[in-house]
């Protein structure tokens, strides 16, 4: 059975909602992040390419985004160096 996107994307923002706010802008980071890999996902059938490097960038920005925010010095760079 074919996912419907829009169906998925409304989940995740109803999900998103609920989610503990971390930081100013943390649910909008995460619901971008989603919608992202969802689209990646969709675009990863049609073209049958790895996504999984570009899941890790996302959400490794998305961390970055997280540290940042609530005011933790390190990257997700540095932590691995």
């Amino acid at each position: 059975m074919p996912l419907n996107p829009r169906k998925i994307l409304g989940i995740i923002l109803d999900e998103s909602a609920s989610i503990e706010e971390r930081c100013d802008g943390y649910k909008e980071e995460f619901f971008d992040v989603m919608t992202e890999i969802i689209d990646y996902e969709r675009k990863n059938l049609a073209q049958g390419t790895n996504i999984q490097q570009k899941i890790n960038d996302k959400c490794n920005a998305a961390g970055d985004f997280l540290a940042r925010e609530r005011g933790q010095a390190k990257t997700s760079e540095e932590v691995v160096r």
